[in-house]
């Protein structure tokens, strides 16, 4: 457990538009314990010991925070922190409109960073924004607004995850949306599902958009895809009205054609959910307008991604966590764990740094103490009368200088 003095403790606050994040972080970054100090015995016959010890790993905890970006109706931003080199982002898609509105789905996938790097955020709104098609009708019934994070630009180009929204829902049948990524997936990417509707349902998207159903009735609008938007919806009986096709980053809207008894008394047209691609909007119908198509979701490049369908109620959603910076620790001075020590005291030195000027350190003995004896061997009485006698007398120790 480290302590750490009040003095060394700072607080952090990171302001973006229309959001405001706040961490508590410690002053000392990185940081490295070492073990207590150590003292052992010398193996016998041997002037040492083999020691084994913790050995130390640095920790840069200033690196380690979390920001949640929430519905704003305008673009947002954030710096990524000093020693920060990986970001995982959460997303929500935005929910459809109307009474059944199809669900945002969600993304996750870890992104790599440079410390003061600026990301760019557009969180979906159930109102459309970012990406939801126009629904008609006396209330609102546009698809949900995708959420994505942008790099090196704003264009829908520089999206690098996409969470897709929910296709709207019609007024009179109450024909539900569909989902955002809620359809087929890959390995990257989810369609949006197919809009629900009386005349028959939208195909869900995958690979490429759904297909809108075309009937005399209308139905569910076709949810987005990885290559291509879904398809509108057509009604066949009023003339062949037809909402509009997803397109990349946009859903498509529904048929803007209003006579007096479907527009006051069926609920109007549905819009398709922003997506990668947007789900289709769908036509008028006699029985009640089909739902809108789901946008799809993207990941791109991002790794250890994960994508589920139809979550998200209400407003979208985007989070930012990273988990440390870097910490690299080298040993300056002693003998590794599992090193063999000599007898007598080895002092050992360990430093973490972060690769931006800070370091921190810490040390440890090692004491090795000889319990070992030596010995010494005499030759056996002997008697003389006269004269030298050279005595052979032998000594030993584990350690060299033993003298006689």
């Amino acid at each position: 457990m480290i302590k750490l003095k009040p003095k060394t403790m700072k607080k952090l606050l990171s302001i973006t538009a229309g959001v405001l994040s706040a961490f508590t972080v410690s002053a000392q970054c990185p940081q490295i314990t070492c073990p207590s100090n150590i003292t052992v015995n010398n193996a016998p016959g041997t002037c040492g010991a083999v020691v084994n010890y913790v050995t130390p790993v640095g920790v840069n905890p200033c690196g380690s925070g979390t920001q949640t970006f929430n519905y704003t109706g305008s673009l947002q931003t954030f710096t990524v922190p000093a020693g920060v080199t990986k970001i995982t982002i959460e997303a929500w898609g935005a929910q459809g409109q109307g009474g059944n509105g199809g669900l945002g789905g969600y993304v996750k996938g870890d992104l790599v960073v440079t410390p003061g790097q600026t990301l760019n955020i557009y969180v979906g709104g159930q109102d459309g924004y970012n990406g939801g098609g126009l629904g008609h009708a006396a209330t609102p019934r546009n698809g949900g607004g995708a959420s994505d994070v942008r790099v090196g630009g704003t264009t829908l180009n520089d999206r690098v995850i996409v969470a897709g929204g929910g296709g709207s829902s019609s007024g009179d049948g109450n024909y539900q949306g569909g989902h955002g990524g809620g359809g087929n997936c890959g390995a990257n990417y989810c369609g949006g599902g197919g809009g629900i509707g009386y005349g028959g349902n939208g195909g869900a998207g995958g690979l490429n958009g759904g297909t809108g159903n075309t009937s005399c009735h209308s139905g569910g609008a076709g949810g987005g895809g990885l290559n291509s938007g879904g398809s509108k919806s057509c009604n066949t009986c009023y003339t062949s009205t037809c909402g509009t096709d997803g397109v990349f980053g946009v859903g498509g809207n529904g048929d803007t054609w209003e006579n007096g008894i479907c527009y006051n008394s069926y609920g109007g047209t549905s819009g398709g959910g922003g997506g990668y691609y947007g789900g289709g909007g769908s036509s008028v119908g006699n029985c009640g307008s089909g739902g809108g198509g789901g946008g799809s979701s993207w990941t791109g490049s991002l790794t250890n991604n994960v994508l589920t369908g139809g979550l998200k109620t209400g407003n979208g959603e985007v989070k930012f966590s990273w988990t440390g910076g870097p910490a690299t620790t080298t040993q300056t001075a002693g003998l590794p764990d599992g090193a063999t020590f000599p007898v007598g005291v080895t002092t050992n030195w360990y430093k973490v740094e972060d690769g931006l000027g800070n370091a921190d350190s810490c040390s440890f003995t090692v004491t090795v103490v000889d319990n070992e004896a030596p010995s010494i061997t005499c030759p056996g009485d002997t008697t003389i009368c006269w004269g030298v006698y050279n005595a052979n007398i032998t000594s030993s120790d584990n350690c060299p200088g033993a003298t006689v």
